[in-house]
């Protein structure tokens, strides 16, 4: 299948996908690190404000490829975008409420954390890359 041929679902999809699948594996596979890193990125705001341009340019970037919502797998890298924006902007304008507010760091938060991405991330990973083709090999 040629590149233009790929709805913006299904690129997204294809970019979004295998990256949440990783690091949802990585989180599980190593939750002490983690923990560590989620303690240290918290620790300071500079890092939170930081993070939170890159969270609001991605969130961003997915709404104005993908601003839509309907019953199906579609509606996850939508939400995704508006779940990117919002914590992007709560971390730019309010770093320190972030910082007070954040959950701790504990082994429970590390493990629901790992296994949404890997849930989402394995989610998009099918949608893009098996269910697409299959579909239209069956219309072929």
């Amino acid at each position: 299948m040629q590149p233009s041929q790929f709805s913006a679902s299904q690129f997204l999809a294809r970019l979004i996908g295998p990256v949440q699948l990783v690091l949802g594996i990585g989180v599980l596979a190593n939750r002490e690190i983690y923990k560590e890193v989620t303690r240290q990125l918290m620790a300071n705001a500079a890092l939170v404000s930081i993070s939170g341009v890159l969270a609001l340019v991605t969130g961003l970037a997915i709404l104005n490829a993908h601003s839509r919502w309907s019953a199906d797998w579609r509606s996850l890298i939508t939400f995704l975008g508006w779940f990117l924006s919002t914590v992007g902007v709560f971390r730019i304008f309010a770093p320190d409420l972030v910082r007070f507010l954040s959950v701790p760091s504990n082994n429970t938060a590390i493990t629901i954390a790992g296994v949404l991405l890997l849930v989402s991330g394995g989610t998009l990973t099918y949608q893009g890359y098996a269910a697409e083709p299959q579909r239209l090999r069956k219309e072929i």
